[in-house]
């Protein structure tokens, strides 16, 4: 019984009752009112008056307005639906976002709060120490990360961020950011080309690093085989640089796509993350000047994001 009345008060099934009962109410009037006015035609022709103008064009006016105005209230609810869902949909996304982005938080919070247990317990070697204050520092670093990306997207949607471009060459700047992640131990093996001829950009450095930062780790993340591969390509395309991410990952579907660069969106619904990664990664690209697409054969066979950023003097 409980089952059948939550069916029953699905949004659905009230908005698609709702026109079955506004068609049928029309119906029900527009054959009433044709029925009156065949009776008063009647009534007109018992009695020899002329009323065929009047009888011709009310009828038909009359008609011609009520499906107008139902026409717009159909219209009305069908808009109020559909926003309903949209709303509905960004409810969920922002629960996914919560529970991502929670998750992000309390991995490397749970283990810092480890290693301040051991170091409470035991007296630990100099050595030994330094091993888990590095653990600490990079758990540190991975929550700073989180916490600036969520202030400077804030700040970017805002129009509040003040971008300082500098002037880098994207070879030595994307290969300084690979060198903080390359690590074939850990199961982050980059391979970089560069390119054959200088690439000198206007960039926000921090923003940048973030960027391509999120790039790397998406690959990685989605990533569930056991011989993780990144290759990092950097050519010139024309007037714009390109740097391409190619992994061997678990891929995309053609439908995906388009919608994996929306915010709070995530393949699957995953949790993996807090679905603002690749989000990111599109408004920073747009700040400069630039773009970020995605390609894939397919699930399984991995994919590849390709950024544009116009050189300088070119842009």
């Amino acid at each position: 019984m409980f089952a059948k009345s939550s069916w029953l008060l699905r949004p659905v099934t009230i908005f698609v009752f709702s026109l079955v009962a506004l068609g049928t109410s029309l119906y029900l009037y527009i054959s009433s009112y044709l029925r009156v006015n065949d009776a008063f035609a009647m009534f007109v022709r018992k009695h020899n008056l002329d009323a065929r103008q009047l009888l011709d064009s009310h009828t038909w006016v009359t008609i011609l307005v009520l499906s107008i105005l139902v026409g717009s209230i159909i219209l009305g609810f069908s808009l109020v639906f559909t926003y309903y869902q949209k709303l509905i949909q960004l409810y969920r996304m922002q629960q996914n976002f919560i529970s991502g982005f929670t998750h992000e938080l309390k991995t490397p919070i749970a283990s810092i709060r480890l290693f301040l247990d051991t170091f409470s317990r035991h007296d630990l070697p100099r050595e030994e120490a330094l091993k888990y204050i590095d653990f600490m520092r990079k758990d540190t670093e991975r929550l700073a990360s989180n916490v600036d990306q969520i202030l400077n997207l804030a700040k970017i949607e805002e129009k509040k961020y003040e971008p300082n471009f500098n002037r880098v060459d994207l070879n030595q700047t994307i290969e300084e950011i690979v060198a903080k992640v390359h690590s074939p131990e850990t199961g982050k093996p980059i391979s970089l080309t560069k390119s054959a001829v200088e690439l000198v950009c206007e960039v926000d450095p921090p923003l940048f690093e973030m960027m391509v930062m999120n790039l790397i780790n998406n690959a990685f993340v989605y990533n569930n085989g056991d011989d993780k591969k990144l290759e990092v390509h950097l050519a010139r395309s024309g007037k714009n640089a390109t740097i391409s991410f190619t992994d061997n990952g678990v891929g995309l579907e053609v439908a995906e796509i388009k919608k994996i660069f929306r915010k709070f969106y995530q393949v699957g619904k995953t949790a993996k993350g807090s679905g603002l990664g690749l989000y990111l990664v599109s408004v920073v690209a747009k700040l400069h000047r630039g773009q970020v697409d995605a390609t894939s054969p397919g699930l399984g066979a991995g994919s590849t994001f390709q950024l544009t950023i116009p050189l300088l003097g070119e842009a």
